[in-house]
């Protein structure tokens, strides 16, 4: 019983998802990445956060 249990709950658990979140300061949003399209707007979005700069 034990077992089924255990298998159970582990196959509940791998289908969820994980997300770490930490509390740090968005530094910049930008359309920019310049080994992709150097000088061109990116058509990805980048979002650089942490640091305290």
């Amino acid at each position: 019983m034990l077992l089924v249990s255990v298998i159970t709950a582990a196959l509940a658990i791998h289908g969820a998802q994980a997300l770490i979140r930490f509390p740090c300061s968005q530094l910049v949003t930008e359309r920019l990445d310049p080994l992709v399209t150097p000088g061109q707007v990116s058509p990805h979005l980048h979002q650089i956060v942490g640091g305290n700069a």
